[in-house]
């Protein structure tokens, strides 16, 4: 202690911590976006998909504005307000629960092989949930 009249020096600051994503994310959105395009264009021109067109537009639109967090997040950018991306998670879940669980039936497997492709499916699932859920939460610390 040189002089115990003097008050500490600290760094205060008022400035809100920015949030810096990481490369995985770029990586992921880069990896992602050409395998859901070759997905839709499949679904749409091959007819692979038993869904009715209606449900098959709803989807496309549903996983755009998925797209459109996974480049918010990878690329810090602000896009819409947290409450938006707080509303828009039930829709993806609910999409994703119609999309898994009419799909369980065209599986036509065992109930093992049945039961690690859900496996499967689902962390996948619930990792495109994590990455809205993440946006919402992030979405504050951008420029």
């Amino acid at each position: 202690m040189q002089n115990m009249y003097q008050a500490p020096d600290s760094l205060q600051t008022d400035a809100i911590p920015h949030y810096k994503p990481s490369v995985g994310w770029k990586i992921l959105f880069f990896i992602l976006v050409p395998l859901e395009l070759h997905a839709q264009y499949s679904g749409f021109f091959i007819d692979e998909w038993i869904h009715p067109i209606w449900w098959m537009i709803f989807s496309l639109l549903v996983y755009f504005v998925f797209f459109i967090a996974l480049f918010g997040l990878a690329f810090s950018k602000r896009i819409a307000f947290p409450s938006v991306w707080r509303f828009y998670l039930p829709i993806l879940i609910f999409t994703d629960a119609y999309e898994l669980f009419s799909a369980i039936g065209d599986f036509n497997m065992s109930v093992l092989k049945n039961q690690i492709i859900i496996m499967i499916v689902l962390s996948m699932i619930f990792f495109t949930w994590y990455i809205v859920y993440k946006y919402q939460k992030v979405l504050r610390y951008f420029n």
